[in-house]
């Protein structure tokens, strides 16, 4: 399944025995796996670490084997995790290998087969090439699409994934919407239809925890005249009907990762300072994200002193209902949870200061002590006075192990638990985007906004994200056209002044999903004046505008 595509590798001896077979998964590539069946040790640390037994038999097969593998293996290395796989085979000492079907993107084909030809491995390519071509048909069309192509790109240029910031676009004054009913739209219109209202009172927020791939099939109910005279063309959606039908929408299961946050005190939802309120972001991971496929990463972000709060096992009090935080960290069956850790570096750094303080207060009172001792000649009160010195800065030191040790010994439980646990350094979203990119090499991420308002627009300007998708609720009246119009007015008002950001509005940048059907989400039913509102999800590109130039720069 996407983002991966399905391959196969087996390694052949001479006499046609089978020394090993593999194929691949979330957790690796194929001939990783045939390898290993084989008996050939590969690490991948900075290059491929490979180790053979000592067995001279084994050895002799392997300089006469044949290695035969359904997809052309990628010279790409996949950040600082691993290695080329193409790397992998010259390192093992395969002298011949025999590839099905060339690598479906065009920028990337036969360069694999190119690579090995050069280190001097006989290459033939082209081996039941039409039944190869079947096997990674969905995913060929999937990575050759709009969006995946515009990542790939990205990532050329900039090092680190595409982003895709899925949010709600809300009302300024009715921004408690969410604690209030549950989502993020606000029912409280004041009045006046949303044609009417003032287009620069709107915000970003969280978007609403049930997610749907929709289903388009009765799109033609809410045409109009008015589409029909403009020749709406909307960018073209039939590769979704290929993905799982899940309560996601599209994006999620076509990313390296998603992304949800558990923000620190005061950065949660409003009027909602509690821990559970917080923890909706590890929830959603834990109950929606068990449909993303398995080899979409789970990720929360996180601060490194927010540890402590941390719920680790199913008993934790402050486990919001129906969450299974234990099944969450292992991850079985599919690619490891992560955890990336904000200021993570400065977390000992926060505990050495306090304790340095702690100390200099106690050796500061010890010293005042000492002096007024010699003075007065009183030398067991001097004496006195530098033990209580010496017991200040033992004490400081002990303080000091004690933070290290227990931040040290959550880790290791998380990773006891099977979740990766990496330090972040920075603790913005373009500072995760670009560790994802450097450590993970992943063109394309989304990132459910935990954030509200201005940090939102501060992260797009920072060039983290470069689509957003964003629900909001606009009049059930009209065509696609009118609310095409009010929708992207409405989300360019939440990302600031155009001066500065930009959202692209032309016919291919968009997609509009219908959300007010019998068997949409519940979170989505909204009425006003005893009318539906429709409910609508916009997808659109934006891009920061160059203060100094005056021109548009593209992050995508």
């Amino acid at each position: 399944p996407f983002p991966h595509p399905i391959c196969g590798a087996i390694l052949v001896a001479k006499d046609g025995r089978i020394l090993g077979k593999g194929r691949s998964n979330y957790n690796g590539h194929a001939i990783e796996f045939a390898f290993q069946e084989a008996g050939i040790n590969a690490t991948p640390l900075r290059e491929w670490c490979v180790a053979w037994p000592s067995d001279a038999k084994f050895r002799k097969d392997i300089a006469e084997s044949t290695l035969y593998v359904t997809l052309e293996p990628s010279n790409h290395r996949q950040g600082e995790e691993k290695p080329p796989i193409t790397q992998l085979v010259e390192m093992a000492q395969i002298p011949r290998l025999v590839i099905g079907c060339q690598d479906p993107i065009a920028e990337n084909a036969s360069k694999g087969a190119g690579s090995l030809h050069a280190a001097g491995i006989s290459v033939t390519m082209g081996v039941l090439q039409d039944e190869c071509n079947h096997l990674i048909e969905s995913y060929a069309e999937l990575c050759n699409s709009k969006v995946h192509r515009m990542a790939r790109n990205h990532f050329r240029i900039h090092g680190r994934p595409m982003g895709h910031l899925h949010c709600s676009v809300i009302d300024s004054d009715d921004a408690e919407a969410f604690a209030r009913n549950g989502n993020s739209f606000g029912k409280n219109f004041g009045g006046q239809h949303l044609s009417y209202r003032d287009f620069g009172t709107y915000e970003i927020a969280p978007p609403p925890e049930s997610i749907w791939a929709a289903d388009t099939s009765d799109d033609d109910e809410f045409s109009s005249e008015i589409d029909d005279f403009f020749v709406m063309d909307f960018e073209e959606e039939d590769t979704q009907d290929s993905l799982g039908k899940n309560p996601m929408m599209p994006w999620y299961e076509q990313v390296d990762a998603c992304v949800a946050t558990f923000p620190k005190p005061g950065n949660g939802p409003v009027n909602d300072p509690t821990l559970q309120a917080r923890l909706r972001g590890l929830k959603w991971l834990a109950t929606q994200g068990k449909l993303l496929p398995a080899g979409v990463e789970r990720i929360l972000v996180m601060d490194a002193n927010d540890l402590k709060d941390l719920p680790l096992k199913n008993d934790d009090p402050n486990l919001p209902p129906g969450v299974d935080v234990e099944e969450f960290w292992k991850a079985d069956g599919r690619k490891p949870t992560r955890l990336l850790l904000r200021h993570g570096d400065n977390a000992m750094a926060v505990a050495v200061a306090k304790a340095a303080a702690k100390a200099a207060a106690a050796a500061a009172e010890a010293s005042a002590k000492a002096k007024s001792a010699l003075e007065t000649g009183d030398a067991e009160l001097a004496a006195e006075a530098a033990l209580e010195c010496q017991k200040a800065a033992m004490a400081s030191n002990e303080f000091i192990q004690k933070e290290i040790q227990k931040t040290q010994d959550l880790k290791q439980r998380l990773i006891k638990l099977g979740a990766k646990v990496e330090v972040l350094k920075g603790s913005k979203p373009i500072d995760v985007m670009n560790h994802l990119g450097k450590r993970s090499g992943y063109h394309s991420v989304v990132w459910r906004a935990g954030c509200w308002g201005g940090r939102g627009v501060e992260a797009i300007q920072d060039g983290a994200f470069q689509r957003v998708s964003a629900h909001l609720a606009v009049d059930a009246i009209g065509g696609k056209f009118w609310q095409l119009m009010l929708a992207e007015r409405a989300l360019q008002s939440a990302c600031g002044a155009e001066r500065e950001i930009k959202v692209f509005a032309e016919a291919d940048d968009i997609n509009l999903e219908y959300c007010d059907r019998e068997d949409a989400d519940k979170d989505c039913n909204l009425v006003f004046d005893g009318k539906p509102v429709r409910h609508v999800r916009l997808d659109a590109r934006v891009a920061v505008i160059d203060e100094i130039k005056r021109q548009e720069v593209r992050f995508a």
